[in-house]
């Protein structure tokens, strides 16, 4: 059988299941490299401490970002600090569940380029807090399931509020990424 997914009602993934999927019977692509990542930070919105102390990252990251050391986007981050920024696809600081996250969260992209700085920097400062981290590729489920790691806690997300298909590339006009050229 064929599995014909919409809307996060089935999703295929090897890591979701006992046995090997028949790869024959899933089409879907990926790129030769990742060339974006996000990195989700996850707090608890109705808890003091945990809430300041996404908020301490957030401001952290935009003063890296100000200062040149490494390149993220997220909200704060606008086009006074990267002038071809489009600041509308942004996406906000989420104080509950959205899409797939169960709680409070914000988004943080970085191109391939800046990865291992992000990482670093996330391993070294994060605290309590749990990021998700996963590639951006033409599979939104896998990367979010198959191709994620956490740092701290994993937490169950909703599969339901994953998007079929793919969500990138990010942020054309800043030429990095699948845009570098």
């Amino acid at each position: 059988p064929a599995y014909n997914c919409r809307q996060g009602e089935c999703h295929t993934s090897n890591h979701a299941f006992k046995n090997k999927i028949n790869e024959s019977e899933v089409i879907y692509t990926s790129p030769a490299q990742i060339e974006e990542y996000h990195f989700h930070v996850y707090f608890f919105q109705d808890d003091n401490i945990s809430l300041n102390a996404a908020k301490w990252i957030q401001q952290q990251l935009i003063e890296k970002v100000s200062n040149h050391e490494f390149l993220v986007v997220l909200v704060g981050v606008n086009d006074t600090i990267l002038p071809d920024l489009n600041e509308s696809a942004v996406p906000l600081f989420n104080m509950g569940p959205i899409g797939p996250h169960p709680c409070g969260s914000y988004e943080v992209w970085t191109p391939a380029q800046y990865f291992h700085q992000v990482l670093s920097w996330f391993m070294m400062n994060r605290g309590d807090l749990t990021i998700l981290i996963h590639p951006l590729t033409e599979n939104a489920f896998e990367d979010h399931i198959g191709r994620s790691m956490w740092l701290g806690p994993m937490y169950r997300i909703n599969f339901g509020g994953l998007p079929f298909g793919s969500d990138v590339p990010q942020y054309p006009e800043l030429q990095l990424g699948y845009n570098y050229n």
